[in-house]
């Protein structure tokens, strides 16, 4: 069901480009259980995963990461409508727009090296490989990070990551079910400096760019085409095979006291399928004591609808692009977080967290983890 976003960028580049992991380098290894499940028995996820670091000497750490994830549940699509006497692909009778079921696993891994030069400037390299029955994807991502001056009090990165992705489509239009193999091919380049402001607090800005061109198209999702005429069928949702989008990334970090910390964040996003949106997240973390640190958070989320997009089965005739995937649509989304971190000695420490998520679609959805973390 190509679970993984192959317009997003790199899980690896997205992790080193938010903030220096040297940093934060440390010999660990740590297991997470992720449980996702969506309203009106929708997708349903749960995903064990694994992480390890490991300090190789002072001028290299490496990373891996390793995840499983289990869907199952039903996503929205127009499809024949058995009541109207509709029957498989032969276009007679009415289509609705309902749930259609699937099952899927996916496995995907992940190795990042970073590499520490003897002015202490960072390079980070990483792979990501990811393979469901229906999408693989194989990515390669650098990032370089440079220090303007001793202090390391400013610092300015630039990243980006290639990735391939080969995607098995479904022909709804010949009426067979046939499939095919299809690929695209997805860059994305980012640049930002970071500055610390004074000793509780520091930002960071950057701006990216997304360059995706190939198979685009979502293969699961149908339209309806000359509705109510004796042209009526079924087929395929047909997308651009090219998209460019670009934005700017605002982070923002300050401590308040010595027990509170607060993280804001604001992502602006523009693409030529005249898709804009608008994220701005906040979380707050308080420090309860030397074991316990509680968090909260709230993000909320605006998106306008891609210029091909409708809704409704009467409206598409003979246009080139088209679809009525939702997630195409214009939505706002609000998701509440909490989280709870104990920590039981200097190397064992736990997490607990949970998010609910409401879309004004009608989409909600709750996520919940746990997990645990070894230092060594």
């Amino acid at each position: 069901m190509q679970l993984k976003n192959f317009n997003s960028i790199s899980k690896i580049t997205a992790i080193a480009i938010v903030s220096s992991n040297a940093l934060y380098a440390e010999n660990y290894v740590s297991v997470e259980f992720l449980q996702y499940d969506e309203n009106s028995n929708r997708v349903s996820v749960s995903a064990p995963s694994i992480s390890a670091s490991y300090d190789i000497g002072t001028d290299f750490n490496i990373k891996a990461d390793f995840v499983h994830d289990a869907v199952s549940g039903a996503t929205p699509s127009w499809q024949p409508d058995s009541s109207s006497g509709a029957s498989g692909r032969d276009n007679s009778g009415d289509y609705v727009y309902e749930n259609q079921d699937f099952d899927e696993a996916r496995n995907a891994g992940s190795l990042m090296l970073t590499t520490r030069f003897e002015n202490r400037d960072e390079l980070y390299t990483g792979i990501d490989v990811s393979r469901e029955s229906d999408f693989d994807s194989k990515s390669v991502s650098a990032e370089y990070m440079h220090y303007t001056d001793k202090s390391h009090n400013q610092s300015v990165n630039v990243g980006l990551s290639y990735a391939y992705n080969e995607i098995l489509s479904y022909d709804y239009d010949t009426g067979s079910g046939a499939s095919k193999k299809e690929d695209s091919n997805s860059l994305n380049i980012q640049a930002g400096i970071n500055q610390v402001i004074n000793d509780h607090s520091a930002m960071k800005v950057e701006a990216f760019t997304i360059l995706d061109d190939g198979y685009l198209t979502n293969p699961h999702a149908n339209i309806v085409r000359d509705y109510n005429t004796a042209n009526q069928r079924l087929v395929t949702e047909n997308r651009p095979d090219t998209r460019t989008a670009y934005g700017v990334n605002l982070k923002y970090i300050t401590m308040v006291g010595d027990s509170v910390s607060v993280k804001t964040n604001y992502r602006f996003y523009t693409d030529d399928w005249e898709i804009d949106s608008h994220t701005i997240d906040g979380d707050i973390y308080y420090a309860f004591n030397k074991s316990v640190t509680l968090g909260a958070g709230l993000r909320y989320y605006t998106q306008s609808e891609a210029k091909f997009y409708n809704k409704e089965k009467d409206f598409f005739t003979n246009e080139e692009y088209a679809s009525s995937d939702e997630r195409l649509s214009d939505f706002d989304a609000l998701t509440y977080k909490a989280s709870i971190d104990f920590r039981q000695n200097d190397k064992v420490s736990y997490n607990l967290g949970g998010e609910f998520y409401s879309q004004s679609t009608g989409l909600d959805a709750t996520m919940i983890t746990l997990g645990m973390k070894y230092k060594f």
